[in-house]
């Protein structure tokens, strides 16, 4: 999959020319009168940004086709607003939708020269002030002023998130290629959203209206059961149709996440990898600090708070005599517990924390109570609260049933594919008694904006008391497995056989080759490779990340990228210059489970990879380095000056990779 990835990229850098007229259409089209309303310019500038931050575009040409692009389309908007001011009322879609140019009149009057500035960072009056201001008159050179000032604050404001984000990715794609997609596809859903969120809302009124006639005519037509439905939808007293689409498509997608997640889990798919190796990193990372505080966090989705937040909403719908939604309420959580319940004795899946033996966890039943309360208590308050309120509610309970996932995934009451799939057999449960609820009781409730005041006072009366009262502390851990003892014959004849060829990065895909294992402990490893000429690896700080923009700088002033084998950090990281200053050789290693025995001592078994990575000049001002695989699969023996200070046990062949097996000398 990495190599798929690299060679996308190779092939785009191959074709820049094509990429940079990509940006300067988007960036032209989007300007463009009429146009420019459906064309999503700015995902554009952000998806070249992402490309310059990988190295494929160089990030001065970028700025330059795009700011030509977008002076040269407002340009043309300006001059058909000019040119056809008496006639342009006729064209479509001004003629269908008058309203268009009138929003573009009344912010160039309440904003003069400075709307031209200004539409250029709002969606649907981007291609329209400027053809207003043909129309008006406004004079050409003052028009351009503001015109080429807008595409120079445009232009960077779009271009420059995508870079960060691109850069990020091929951070994170030393740790893990499958990092780096879940990475992109997080950022491209929340991208593309916000962009379809603006669009949609921009034409809401104008869609709405066209549709519910249709829709009614239709419904006039029909008299049958499909009529009656969509008669229903178009009632006044009947809840908003948004309310019930986005339930609906909550419920489908998130069935189809729990049943996906669901074969994984059965058939022991590559998500089960990940769970393993998100588990390893998370121990890995472990502190007392960080255990206290998400010990804190947990509270949120603890039995006390969610009973407490359940007691407030019986009293809450008794107040306001809406027996039906007590009932939806208290069904949801309990025949979801249930359901829960009968999966986890039907999967019998053991959590990681093995002192935690006794409980199956598939799906987890803690994660979908917290989503039960949480989601059914930011529904009610969504219908009874402003839009604005509605979605910061929204947004909260998602982040507390984050928080509480997260927490007893560190902790390890569960794995991260169980977290998943109770969070989405619970969501869909959640929409299912909702669109339920907003069926059966189509009238709008009664507005109650000071309840979230009110939740929020429980939740922290709530977790006050359990701090008080019984103060909460991590779980205890597993213990962390002592390593397995081997006499040194049998790691030299047959264990080096058992330990990996390759570095498994978080899903278990195959990275570099591990040509190393080396018996020794970590200082004495240290003190051999300084003495030959290795230093310890530059670690990530504000100095090294600023060398990244440093026009020149040599490879070992870069920082040094974390990796992980099975989730868990390398344990040692040392480098040294390579044949030129835009070279380095970057040797990690990391634990085997192993230690080899040698009387009543046992020295541990360490594997290794090697890699040399070479400077990227040509994407200055972001220097990036790319790992040479041809020359990171190289025996270092061979290299000249290449040693290590170790005695060379055996060179053994793993499936085509040289590994040799080294030792330090005993004193």
């Amino acid at each position: 999959m990495e190599h798929a990835y690299i060679h996308l990229l190779h092939q785009l850098a191959g074709h820049s020319a094509w990429m940079l007229t990509v940006v300067f259409l988007a960036a032209f089209l989007e300007a463009l009168a009429v146009v420019g309303t459906f064309v999503p310019g700015s995902t554009a500038m952000f998806l070249a940004g992402a490309l310059t931050g990988t190295g494929s575009l160089s990030l001065g040409w970028v700025f330059v086709w795009a700011i030509v692009g977008a002076i040269a389309g407002d340009g043309m908007s300006f001059w058909i607003g000019g040119r056809y001011k008496e006639r342009i009322v006729q064209l479509w879609p001004f003629r269908k939708h008058p309203e268009l140019l009138d929003a573009g009149h009344r912010f160039f009057h309440k904003h003069g020269v400075k709307s031209v500035v200004l539409a250029r960072f709002i969606g649907p009056l981007r291609a329209i002030v400027p053809v207003v201001a043909g129309m008006l008159g406004m004079p050409p050179l003052r028009f351009y002023a503001m015109n080429v000032l807008s595409a120079l604050l445009w232009a960077p404001a779009h271009i420059l998130p995508g870079v960060v984000f691109g850069a990020s990715v091929l951070l994170a794609g030393a740790v893990s290629f499958r990092l780096v997609v879940i990475l992109a596809l997080l950022v491209c859903i929340v991208w593309l959203s916000f962009r379809g969120a603006g669009f949609l809302l921009s034409h809401a009124n104008a869609w709405s209206s066209a549709a519910g006639r249709h829709l009614g005519d239709w419904a006039c037509r029909h008299p049958g059961p499909l009529g009656r439905v969509a008669r229903k939808m178009l009632d006044p007293e009947t809840p908003d149709a948004t309310y019930i689409l986005v339930t609906s498509l909550i419920v489908l997608v998130a069935g189809a996440l729990f049943i996906g997640v669901l074969g994984d889990v059965v058939n022991g798919d590559p998500l089960t990898a990940v769970d393993l190796s998100v588990y390893h990193f998370l121990q890995s990372v472990r502190t007392p600090w960080s255990d206290s505080v998400l010990a804190g966090l947990e509270t949120l989705g603890s039995g006390a708070t969610l009973t407490a937040l359940i007691a407030m909403v019986v009293v809450w719908m008794l107040w306001e005599r809406r027996w039906r939604t007590i009932g939806y309420w208290l069904a949801a959580v309990v025949f979801s517990q249930l359901l829960i319940f009968g999966l986890q004795f039907a999967m019998h899946r053991a959590p990681p924390n093995e002192l935690m033996s006794a409980h199956y966890v598939f799906p987890s039943n803690h994660v979908a109570a917290t989503v039960i309360v949480y989601g059914f208590l930011s529904f009610l308050l969504a219908r009874r609260v402003g839009m604005l309120v509605g979605v910061l509610v929204a947004a909260v309970s998602t982040i507390v049933v984050i928080v509480v996932a997260l927490a007893g995934v560190y902790f390890g009451r569960y794995w991260l594919s169980d977290a998943i799939g109770g969070a989405a057999l619970a969501y869909a449960w959640v929409a299912l008694v909702a669109l339920t609820a907003m069926w059966r009781h189509p009238q709008a409730p009664p507005r109650r904006t000071f309840m979230p005041a009110v939740v929020l006072a429980v939740i922290l009366l709530s977790v006050g008391v359990q701090f008080r009262v019984n103060p909460p502390a991590p779980p205890a851990s597993a213990q962390r497995a002592a390593p397995v003892l081997v006499t040194q014959s049998e790691w030299t004849l047959s264990l080096w056989k058992r330990l990996p060829c390759y570095r498994s990065d978080m899903g278990g895909d195959r990275e570099e080759p591990l040509t190393l294992q080396w018996v020794s402990d970590l200082d004495a490893i240290r003190g051999q490779l300084r003495a030959h000429g290795w230093v310890e690896g530059t670690d990530v700080s504000a100095h090294s990340l600023l060398s990244l923009a440093s026009p020149d700088v040599a490879a070992v002033s870069l920082p040094v990228l974390p990796k992980l084998n099975n989730g868990v950090p390398s344990s040692l990281v040392f480098m040294r210059p390579g044949d030129t200053r835009a070279e380095r050789d970057v040797l990690r290693f990391w634990p085997s489970g192993y230690a080899v025995a040698n009387g009543n001592t046992a020295t541990p078994l360490w594997v290794g990879a090697l890699a040399h990575e070479r400077l990227s000049r040509r994407t200055w001002p972001i220097n990036i380095l790319r790992v040479d695989r041809q020359a990171a699969a190289f025996d270092a023996r061979e290299k000249p000056g290449a040693g290590f200070g170790a005695a060379i046990l055996a060179k053994v062949d793993c499936h085509g990779v040289p590994v040799s097996l080294l030792a330090s000398p005993v004193d």
